[in-house]
């Protein structure tokens, strides 16, 4: 559960975070022959990907909503082990600094606060030579993986690989459906990938181009100049804690507000467990939620109600790409550019409300009008 929280909060992250997640897809290495085999790759993969020290390229990421394109970006990127990375993103052929990663700390600018980000980097990496070669083999061996042929990317010669996802469960909620990449025969580095939602519609494109491998890229590339009078806040991963599951009973007693529960539950399922999140190191904003589990077999549903210190800024791909609705005369928005996954988000006086699963459109209305207002005098405890 505290994934598919996680999953809410994607489009909330920061451009590091985004930018860390396209990093492993670059650097996805695979090998494979005409007889193809998740073995056979996971072995390519560790063989190839020890080979390389360093690389540098120039990453093109388009998103898509309903399969139309929503962003897209540039960015030119360095990396080298151990943990090292430094981007650069790219408007009207200038660059600016976006993130920097000495292998200890990672950081950023943002100009507009005069606030550097320092994330110290948790102990377990996130993005090494070892721990990506582990999340691909996990990833490879979830999947039925297939070779559909070679085509070139940016002049180079590249197996095409397409991974089709297991069934969605609560374990697998993956809003992905299949993954396309093509595979440099050089290098075994990702050239290109492609990411379908459950409907088969296309999510997010990656594309890398002026790919170089192994040119000796120094350490001093990687220090970060903290600008004059820049604020520095700091976080550290290794801090981050999950919430732990418990009864509605219990969350009762925990949470500083009354918990809103909805009347209407669609047949078959039933309240699994609930779960209190805290304001995370990864976010600015103080906040508590409560989150209610529900579950059908293998089918399943969040309500989530956050109350804010602060209330953040709108979410902007949200407002470009939900639909206005009304929930009890109140503003909402419902997208279902995820798939088969659907969210429904509105206010219900100082609580911002979120409703989320595989449900049907109607069903998420109806459950979402059934939760009754909060008594004034017990919204706060």
């Amino acid at each position: 559960m505290y994934k598919m929280l996680e999953s809410d909060r994607e489009m909330k992250k920061t451009k590091v975070l985004s930018l860390m997640i396209l990093i492993s897809l670059a650097l996805f290495a695979s090998g494979c022959e005409e007889e193809l085999s998740a073995e056979e790759i996971a072995t390519k993969m560790q063989e190839k990907g020890e080979s390389i020290k360093d690389y540098s390229c120039i990453m093109h990421t388009a998103t898509y909503a309903n399969g139309e394109k929503i962003q897209e970006n540039e960015e030119r990127v360095i990396s080298k082990k151990p943990r090292m990375m430094k981007s650069w993103t790219i408007e009207q052929g200038k660059e600016e600094v976006a993130a920097v990663s000495d292998g200890e700390f990672l950081w950023s600018y943002d100009e507009g606060t005069n606030t550097v980000t320092k994330i110290k980097l948790p102990e377990e990496p996130l993005i090494n030579e070892s721990d990506y070669v582990g999340l691909i083999e996990g990833f490879l061996n979830k999947t039925n993986v297939s070779l559909l042929g070679i085509e070139e990317v940016d002049g180079r010669s590249a197996y095409v690989l397409e991974a089709e996802l297991e069934a969605k469960s609560e374990e697998n909620h993956s809003l992905v459906s299949r993954t396309k990449m093509w595979v440099d025969k050089e290098t075994w580095m990702a050239l290109k990938c492609k990411i379908y939602d459950s409907k088969g519609n296309l999510m997010i494109e990656t594309e890398i181009s002026n790919l170089k491998v192994n040119t000796g890229i120094p350490d001093s590339e990687f220090e970060f100049e903290v600008p004059a009078g820049a604020e520095i806040k700091v976080i550290d991963l290794n801090n981050l804690e999950v919430p732990e599951k418990m009864s509605l009973e219990e969350a009762r007693k925990k949470a500083s507000f009354e918990i809103l529960v909805p009347e209407y539950i669609p047949e078959g399922y039933a309240l699994n467990y609930t779960m209190i999140d805290y304001k995370t190191a990864l976010e600015d904003q103080s906040h508590e939620t409560v989150i209610l589990n529900y579950q059908k077999e293998d089918e399943f549903f969040h309500v989530t109600q956050t109350i804010y210190e602060d209330k953040p800024e709108e979410d902007v791909m949200l407002a470009q790409t939900a639909e206005n609705i009304s929930i009890n005369g109140k503003e909402g928005k419902y997208t279902n550019q995820f798939g088969e996954f659907k969210l429904l988000a509105w206010n219900i006086g100082e609580f911002e409300m979120t409703l989320s699963g595989f449900l049907e459109k109607a069903e998420m209305l109806k459950i979402a009008e059934s939760i009754p207002e909060p008594a004034l005098e017990n919204n706060k405890k």
